[in-house]
């Protein structure tokens, strides 16, 4: 029985897996490339760093191994993630022997300084503790930085990229602290800062990942009915090619249909399918039995053709639970004016089939 029909579709979750783990490798591939190509950015501020940290300490012989790992054979992702993981590795080796190296060249500079000072005939001579605080030995603000690398090396990705006005205004006010007590206490708000960021944005993620499902699963439908169609012979209207994703109405049609159309009325929040026959005519007169007629025969012709829809959907994952349904000519068939309909085209494919053909009940 083909009269107006209502179905809700569902989506096989195996094959939205499948399809949820090609896109989740297209965007993993993508977004790997663009943080091996920061990496390459920061790796190639290296060596001027060492540079100026030359400049800084002429006396000093600084050296250290800037070289990079030599990159994949191939662009795919199976290549580009142990390199990415590689780069990063040794970017932050490279940094760990720089702020060694830059310790240490401050801690010879502070002793040839403490023993120039020491040695000098003068007047008053100073304490070592004294010339090595104006020497530059570490000061509680230094101590409060490297704490605060720290604190900020635990925050997720996201808000270390933009970090929140709120937690840059608490890292200034850390960092200036007058005292130690109020140090400790900005440095506690600061790891409760940071926790709750990171909580905000493991749930934003969670609601992110069923969002994408919810997307992929429209998508796929919209993909899966589409080309079924295009290998059934049917045409379409433009605004089917979005019907599944955004919802809305739409008419398909065989090429030897005439005035007839099947509507197709979308609502994928609840995947909610409604099909029903309708033609186009402007004329309001009584409809005359040799009409009722036809359009009966054409609610038995889309019988067979929309069994057959169904059935080549549901190979492909997409199921179809019956909601409601009514034998054809039970309800008379819907009469569109021909502005409502736009003059349907048939989608580009593979013509894998032909067009559908009349079968008997």
């Amino acid at each position: 029985m083909s009269g107006p029909k209502c179905y809700r579709y569902t989506v096989d979750a195996a094959r939205l897996q499948q399809r949820l783990e090609a896109e989740r490798q297209q965007r993993e591939r993508a977004e790997c490339q663009q943080a091996i190509a920061r990496l390459h950015a920061e790796w190639s501020a290296l060596p001027r760093a060492l540079a100026e940290l030359q400049q800084r300490y002429p006396a000093e012989s600084l050296t250290v191994d800037l070289t990079s790992p030599a990159p994949p054979p191939d662009d795919t992702l199976d290549a580009a993630r142990p390199y990415r993981d590689r780069l990063a590795q040794r970017l932050r080796q490279a940094r760990a022997d720089l702020q060694r190296l830059s310790e240490r060249a401050a801690a010879n500079h502070a002793a040839k300084t403490l023993l120039a000072e020491l040695s000098r005939d003068a007047a008053a001579p100073r304490p070592a503790a004294e010339v090595l605080q104006a020497s530059g030995a570490p000061t509680p603000g230094e101590d409060r930085h490297a704490e605060w690398q720290r604190l900020f090396a635990r925050l997720n990705d996201a808000d270390r990229d933009q970090p929140p006005a709120a937690l840059i205004e608490l890292h200034e006010a850390f960092l200036t602290a007058a005292s130690v007590r109020r140090a400790e206490a900005l440095a506690a708000e600061l790891r409760r800062r940071i926790q709750h960021l990171n909580h905000v944005q493991r749930t934003a993620l969670d609601r992110q990942r069923r969002q994408e499902e919810q997307d992929a699963a429209r998508r796929y439908a919209q993909q899966v009915i589409g080309d079924t169609l295009v290998e059934l012979g049917y045409e379409v209207e433009p605004g089917f090619a979005t019907l599944f994703v955004e919802g809305g109405v739409a008419h398909i049609q065989q090429p030897d249909w005439g005035d007839y159309y099947v509507r197709l009325r979308v609502q994928p929040e609840a995947g909610d399918l409604n099909l029903n026959v309708v033609r186009v005519s402007e004329a309001r007169a009584a409809v005359s039995n040799e009409q009722v007629r036809r359009d009966r025969e054409m609610e038995e012709q889309w019988c067979a053709a929309h069994r057959e829809l169904l059935q080549r959907l549901a190979e492909q994952g997409i199921a179809s639970q019956p909601l409601r349904a009514h034998a054809p000519g039970e309800l008379p068939v819907q009469c569109v004016r021909p502005d409502t309909v736009q003059r349907p085209s048939r989608a580009r494919g593979r013509p894998t089939g032909g067009r559908l053909r009349r079968r008997e009940l």
